[in-house]
Parts: structure tokens; C-alpha cells; sequence
């Protein structure tokens, strides 16, 4: 079988098996790249959720402040998957909700309401992770966030 990729604007590839040929968006790409890799690679799967459930218990030591930048900084569908993330988790969702506003609060959980309705898909979790690991790495880099020393 013969499979190509092809670029067609900032956006948008062209994927191609033999002589059928798909239009894909970059977001749909990675969500196909991460489900092959956990097909060809369970072990990778595990490992990332792993390394996400450490980041949320990381974060139940995280200074206030460091919270509230994160939460001012990060993409808001972000921070949903992150409180929907915190639902089992009752220090992280304290620590979460108890850094935000009254009105804050009632924006996030309306749209928890209605986005998640039907669950959170796997690969919206993953993308949205990764995507906060990386913002709290440079907040930690730049000293606007910290976390309280392991006991």
C-alpha cells in the first residue's frame, strides 16, 4: 500500500492510500497519529496516562497564584478538561475552584454542562494535557508557579 501526506494550506493535508484520497485537518491528524500509536504502541498509552495523572496530583501542590496564572493563560476548552479531569479528585477540585471567582465557577461548570455532556473523548484529554503540561513547564521555567515541597 502506498500512503502519502501532502501539506495544502497552514491548516490542512491531503492523505492519500494508493489512489483514495482524504482531506484532514492538523487536529484530526494527531488525533490519527495518537490512536495508531496506541494501537502499535499500548505501552506509550500507559505511560501518558501515567504521566497525567502525576501532573494532576503535582498540581494539588501548586501555589494559588501559580493557579490562577494558569488559569488566566491557558486555552479555556483546556481548563474544562482539566476540571472534568479534577471530578474525581476532590483536592485538586477544591484547589482548582477555590482559586477561581464566583463567577468563573458558574461560566466553567455551565460549559462542563454542555461540552462534556456526553463524556470527554480520550484523544481531547490527551491533547489538552499535554498542551497544559507544556504551559505549567514554562510558568514553573519563568517562576510564576511553584509547588510545595514533597512530604
Amino acid at each position: 500500500m502506498n500512503i502519502t501526506l501532502t501539506k495544502i494550506a497552514p491548516d490542512q493535508f491531503t492523505l492519500t492510500f494508493d489512489v483514495q484520497s482524504i482531506e484532514i485537518s492538523e487536529r484530526d491528524l494527531k488525533t490519527l497519529w495518537m490512536r495508531i500509536e496506541d494501537a502499535v504502541r499500548p505501552e506509550d498509552r500507559a505511560q501518558r496516562e501515567a504521566r497525567i495523572r502525576a501532573f494532576l496530583d503535582r498540581l494539588t501542590e501548586a501555589n494559588d497564584t501559580g493557579i490562577q496564572a494558569l488559569l488566566r493563560t491557558a486555552a479555556h476548552e483546556d481548563i474544562l478538561v482539566l476540571l472534568y479531569s479534577s471530578e474525581q479528585d476532590d483536592r485538586l477540585k477544591k484547589k482548582l475552584y477555590g482559586n477561581m471567582s464566583e463567577n468563573s465557577i458558574k461560566m466553567f461548570v455551565e460549559d462542563l454542562l454542555f461540552v462534556f455532556r456526553e463524556g470527554v473523548p480520550g484523544y481531547r484529554v490527551d491533547d489538552a494535557m499535554l498542551r497544559l503540561i507544556g504551559t505549567v513547564d514554562k510558568m514553573v521555567e519563568s517562576g510564576i508557579l511553584s509547588f510545595k515541597p514533597p512530604r
